[in-house]
């Protein structure tokens, strides 16, 4: 029987990873809505897809998951492609986790990363992160057949990253460039660099001559709590 999934997105007409569904669970029944199923039961998985709004009473639903970029319990919260950037992280993480009443809280069932290199920008980022989470998907549908989902229950120190809004992405005419290299690749065409410069405001972007091969290096590693 067909394996079925629900995917809650924001708005459909934001939702562009169709194609990507395509390649990676082609042989899945997928249904694509902006509101929560009447019926989460129905579906072996439902997806939180970038999702923005709180859902309350997930406690007992066991089949609710959403990605999360950053190796949590680090890095919760807001913008962390950007942070993975400024901040200088060795790796590029992505935790598949269930979805739980307390933001990016729940068990963590597989985080997925590779290691970061200076040509890597938001925007290659952000595309091969919506790749790596339907992988994810296809492996935790795979690992998972005939068998419960499971996870393990966040241990460390948690960290919190904090929501950034348009005007954060104000550049100084006083730094180097040198300074805001990192600032510059971390901000995306939506949410583009900016500065003023005698009474008129400028966009600034960057990308590499050329754009970076998907990661050869990318590991995978399930938190199954029965292993």
């Amino acid at each position: 029987m067909k394996k079925k999934i629900f995917f809650l997105v924001n708005n459909l007409e934001e939702f562009c990873s169709y194609d990507l569904l395509k390649k990676y669970l082609y042989d899945v029944s997928i249904t694509v809505g902006e509101t929560f199923p009447e019926h989460p039961e129905d579906y072996d998985l439902v997806i939180l897809w970038n999702y923005k709004k709180i859902i309350h009473g997930l406690n007992g639903i066991s089949n609710i998951i959403l990605f999360h970029t950053s190796d949590l319990p680090k890095g919760k919260g807001w913008a962390p492609i950007y942070y993975t950037i400024v901040n200088k992280e060795e790796y590029y993480t992505i935790t598949g986790l269930f979805a739980a009443n307390e933001v990016d809280s729940g068990d963590i069932i597989v985080k997925a990363r590779f290691k970061m290199k200076d040509n890597y920008t938001a925007t290659i980022l952000r595309q091969w992160d919506n790749d790596i989470s339907l992988i994810l998907i296809k492996k935790i549908l795979e690992k998972f057949k005939d068998k419960p989902l499971k996870g393990m229950k966040q241990t460390g120190n948690e960290t919190y990253f904090k929501r950034r809004y348009r005007d954060d992405n104000e550049i100084s005419l006083d730094e180097r460039l040198k300074e805001i290299v990192d600032k510059l690749r971390a901000s995306e065409p939506q949410h583009p660099a900016f500065f003023f410069y005698n009474g008129y405001k400028y966009f600034i972007f960057i990308q590499p001559e050329f754009e970076p091969k998907f990661p050869d290096d990318l590991e995978i590693i399930f938190y199954d709590s029965t292993q």
